[in-house]
């Protein structure tokens, strides 16, 4: 198997391999370094297809907090109740 990519957690490395399972890739999550990371693991037919899943993730994830400013975030604003 062919390393896809590494995380520094579980639950990242999962999601990604829950992404890869919906498009029908074969994968594994590999500990490494105690637990202190996680390798996502495709098989050499699958390695071209992976790496469009895992470009559309990571430019899906880009932006998604930008503009996002901790000062000027009021979290009021994102309330349900009506009061």
């Amino acid at each position: 198997m062919n390393l896809l990519k590494t995380f520094n957690n579980e639950m990242d490395a999962q999601l990604l391999g829950s992404q890869l399972k919906e498009a029908g890739i074969d994968y594994t999550v590999e500990e490494v370094d105690g637990g202190e990371a996680f390798n996502v693991m495709v098989y050499e037919d699958d390695v071209e297809e992976a790496k469009e899943i895992l470009e559309a993730r990571e430019f899906d994830d880009d932006g998604y907090l930008d503009g996002l400013d901790d000062e000027n975030l009021d979290l009021d604003d994102f309330d349900d109740d009506d009061d």
